[in-house]
């Protein structure tokens, strides 16, 4: 991620936008990246960009596109975004983790694991994202802040064969 969009995450999140905003815009640029490509065009004149920011963006939005448009910076629009969202959870006390599995988890299993990185990283609330990965062939892996915990069958057989071959 680029120091330019850290700064623009960081100020986006001192504007007190909306969440639901920021996420309406993100929702935007993610369904649409054709988007992107015409707020980042040098061919395509300011006013129109602001047009096109006008039709389609949150309201709460405008001004803030606006002045990245105006800078050029409409390309790390995905970046900023990650950035925003990383500094709202800092501020918030939420824990951003990924929980990659082979089989689905039940409500109690996600309930635990939850609980358990709450103590481990004595955050307020844990933002648990799932991913199915059959390639594990069991178990799960789990990312957060930066750690990652492989309890997959896929890492034990890494982990053993790593082990062989340095004898």
């Amino acid at each position: 991620m680029t120091q330019t969009a850290m700064c623009y995450g960081t100020v986006l999140y001192e504007l007190s936008v909306p969440e639901t905003a920021v996420e309406q815009a993100r929702a935007v640029i993610e369904a649409a990246p054709e988007t992107v490509r015409v707020l980042q065009s040098p061919v395509i004149s300011l006013e129109k960009k602001e047009r096109v920011i006008e039709r389609i963006f949150p309201a709460e939005m405008k001004n803030f596109l606006k002045v990245v448009c105006k800078y050029g910076n409409a390309a790390l629009l995905a970046e900023i975004f990650s950035a925003y969202r990383r500094v709202y959870c800092e501020k918030n006390g939420i824990l951003p983790a990924r929980l990659t599995y082979v089989t689905a988890p039940d409500e109690r299993q996600l309930a635990g694991i939850r609980e358990l990185l709450k103590e481990r990283y004595q955050a307020e609330t844990v933002d648990l994202e799932l991913k199915e990965d059959r390639s594990l062939m069991g178990g799960f892996v789990i990312e957060a802040a930066g750690q990652e915990t492989d309890c997959s069958l896929k890492g034990r057989l890494a982990r053993l064969e790593e082990r062989l071959t340095r004898r």
